[in-house]
């Protein structure tokens, strides 16, 4: 287990942050605010570049959309082969955002774009004469209403299917409701808890949608129609409730995956009981295995694309990282934010990151109401080449007879 103090300081914003999601292997978003407040914060979608220099990352700002008076306090994420979309919570309504390419020339400042930019390299930000950089048109795109609860309606997640052709919500009135993408019509709506859904997680292979609520439940849905699968089955005490989930590939494959949960004591006592990382087998959605993630009560939760990596985050600002299949923990900081983590996002798992980043096993990016992006990696494992394996195995081989001819054996 490794740790390097707090985590890299990427940057330091104007505004407290509740969601970030990487973009690409250089470029990631974060969104926030200070609400309808008048309290002089921002409310605003800030797009950012990480660069090496000097042997440590670091992010700067590279573009930014004003949300007007309310703050963006959940969103996600897809790349449709053009432009990023970014669907936001925003109150009781989700607005969608277009992120596009853009390259700009900072020495001749004209402002002027090259709209034949579909796609940016994925190994470089900048022409090879290193006077042009990559940067981002964010455009609001559309908004709907997603929650309606009459005490003070909430969007509190929204998920994008991997096929893109739809995208759930859920607030605070306790509905989960599906939307067709891009029309933004909704396909069905089902009143799936009694308390506010805390998180959704839509199956890799688009057929699933589980809920996590307050109301201490966790639900399985078929993706189309709405109706009820089962329920999550914790194998521990009733005193627990989930507070996110996420799904995770096996081995980079598309058509294996687990579900990932955590899981928090409904209470807090004098001897607080610990938390627990789950990770549940995606066709029985029984518990295959768990670990306790200590006392710390936890609040984020992240899985790398490859499904290799599962991240937590803790009110405390706390931040570790596990190995998904073994759920063993690689990665540990103690309060690498002065308050609660608000979000947790891995950077591409590719060669093309790694150029950026350095050759790493991992690049997390974690973020805080504290207005603070911080980084947390760890060095790649050592690897053992198939020869000197075989070398081993030679050298313990004429040992073992050796002994055994001293032996008379």
């Amino acid at each position: 287990m490794a740790a390097n103090g707090k985590g890299g300081l990427l940057a330091r914003s104007d505004f407290p942050l509740y969601t970030v999601n990487a973009l690409d292997e250089r470029h990631f978003i974060v969104a926030g605010g200070g609400g309808a407040a008048k309290t002089g914060v921002v409310n605003a979608i800030e797009v950012y570049e990480v660069k090496q220099t000097d042997n440590k990352l670091i992010a700067s700002s590279i573009g930014r959309h004003d949300t007007g008076t309310k703050a963006v306090m959940n969103g996600c994420c897809h790349y449709d082969g053009r432009k990023h979309i970014l669907a936001a919570g925003l109150d009781e309504k989700c607005h969608t955002y277009s992120l596009k390419y853009k390259v700009v020339s900072p020495k001749k400042n004209s402002g002027k774009t090259d709209d034949t930019v579909r796609k940016r390299k994925s190994n470089d930000g900048a022409e090879e004469n290193g006077t042009k950089q990559i940067n981002f048109d964010i455009e609001e795109l559309d908004s709907f209403e997603t929650d309606f609860n009459k005490d003070g309606s909430f969007q509190k997640t929204v998920q994008f299917s991997m096929d893109q052709k739809f995208l759930a919500t859920g607030g605070a009135d306790g509905f989960l409701r599906v939307w067709k993408y891009p029309e933004l019509s909704k396909i069905f709506e089902v009143h799936a808890h009694k308390g506010d859904i805390d998180d959704v997680a839509i199956s890799p292979a688009n057929d699933k949608i589980v809920t996590v609520s307050r109301d201490h439940c966790a639900c399985v849905w078929n993706a189309k129609e709405g109706s009820k699968d089962c329920e999550l089955k914790w194998p521990l005490s009733d005193q627990y409730r989930h507070r996110a989930c996420k799904y995770g590939l096996i081995e980079g494959s598309k058509e294996h995956y687990n579900l990932y949960t955590i899981s928090i004591p409904v209470k807090r006592s004098q001897n607080p009981a610990p938390c627990y990382l789950a990770m549940w087998d995606s066709k029985k959605f029984t518990v295959k295995r768990m670990v306790s993630t200590g006392i710390e009560v936890l609040s984020a939760l992240a899985i790398s694309d490859d499904g290799t990596y599962a991240a937590v985050g803790t009110i405390s600002g706390s931040v570790a990282v596990f190995i998904s299949f073994s759920l063993q923990k690689l990665y540990s900081v103690s309060e690498a934010h002065n308050i609660f983590v608000t979000g947790l996002d891995f950077l591409p798992s590719s060669k093309a990151t790694e150029a950026v980043t350095g050759d790493k096993d991992f690049t997390l990016l974690s973020i805080s109401a504290d207005n603070t992006i911080r980084v947390h990696q760890v060095a790649k494992r050592g690897s053992y080449s198939i020869v000197l394996l075989l070398i081993g195995l030679v050298v313990i081989v004429v040992l073992l007879f050796i002994f055994m001819a001293e032996m008379g054996l």
